[in-house]
């Protein structure tokens, strides 16, 4: 169960979501603190631009608010918070889609970051390309695992996949991506990439 700090001490996730369908602004503070980072790179990750993944960022919050007395409990607070996320970003995918593009040398950088995530930014933002890369829902399932550490069974949640489609995506996605690193020269020798 999700746990959240309040008042120097430990919430569990019945009594902030207690509080929070009350209309409690503080219970509405604690879970923005305590989800903002995560769920703010998720989605960058998921839209390849700031300025998107802000509206969406804003977005999920408010249908959090607005719906927080349909979330039934039967998953983690933070799948259900992170599925409504995804879904936003698909829709935005979907609406993109149908827009006119701009060539890619117009374009400009694609890929933000909302933090450093190893030692050498310049690979971890080579990597994210290559991530960036993927068809979208080999992506999606890749970024949950690897950049939320997200399980097999909360991706399922988030994504309403089947479990041997998740499990199918996650392994064709490493393939592909063992694949890019390697033919770009980003493999480490003698370390194996997972």
């Amino acid at each position: 169960m999700d746990q959240f700090i309040a008042d120097g001490g430990i919430e569990d996730d019945y009594s902030l979501l207690q509080r929070l369908r009350s209309g409690d602004r503080a219970a509405i503070d604690s879970v923005v603190d305590r989800y903002s980072k995560p769920l703010f790179a998720f989605i960058v990750r998921m839209t390849g631009e700031r300025e998107a993944a802000e509206d969406v960022f804003q977005e999920t919050w408010i249908r959090v608010v607005r719906n927080i007395g349909s979330f039934r409990g039967e998953s983690k607070f933070s799948t259900w918070l992170f599925q409504i996320a995804l879904n936003l970003c698909r829709n935005l995918a979907r609406q993109a889609a149908r827009r006119t593009y701009v060539a890619i040398e117009e374009a400009g950088t694609l890929s933000v970051e909302a933090e450093a995530e190893e030692s050498d930014p310049f690979k971890a933002r080579r990597i994210r390309k290559l991530v960036d890369s993927l068809p979208e829902k080999m992506r999606e399932v890749i970024v949950l695992r690897f950049y939320h550490e997200k399980t097999d069974q909360e991706i399922v949640e988030i994504t309403g996949l089947p479990a041997g489609t998740v499990k199918s995506r996650i392994f064709r996605g490493i393939k592909v991506l063992r694949e890019k690193i390697e033919t770009t020269g980003l493999a480490t020798p003698g370390v194996e990439v997972e």
